[in-house]
């Protein structure tokens, strides 16, 4: 996937919630939103907050998600979807280019 020059990766233009459900930046995208997650359910950022890492938060389950406090506006959203959103201060974190995704590793979730 084509993403604009100031983009740093994948997790910084689309974050998956949980299988139907996902927070994105579309002009993050040159070539557009891939095509699986396209008819997903989605919450929309700008590209201002993709560039501060708003896109990089973590599912801890289909249930669970973890964000920072300057994305309430973001979680408000995911919560009225029926997820739990937890808040955790990231900003020096983010500040140096990662957040959540970044500072974790992916886990295999068996259903």
């Amino acid at each position: 996937m084509r993403l604009q020059p100031d983009i740093l990766h994948l997790d910084c233009a689309l974050g998956f919630i949980r299988n139907d459900l996902m927070v994105v930046c579309e002009e993050a995208f040159k070539d557009g939103i891939p095509e699986r997650p396209r008819t997903w359910d989605r919450i929309n950022v700008t590209y201002k907050e993709a560039t501060n890492l708003a896109t990089n938060g973590l599912p801890l389950s289909p249930e669970v998600y973890v964000t920072d406090p300057v994305f309430r506006h973001i979680g408000d959203q995911i919560a009225s979807r029926g997820v739990t959103v937890e808040y955790v201060d990231f900003h020096i974190t983010r500040s140096l280019g990662g957040s959540f995704r970044c500072s974790t590793q992916p886990l295999l979730r068996k259903s």
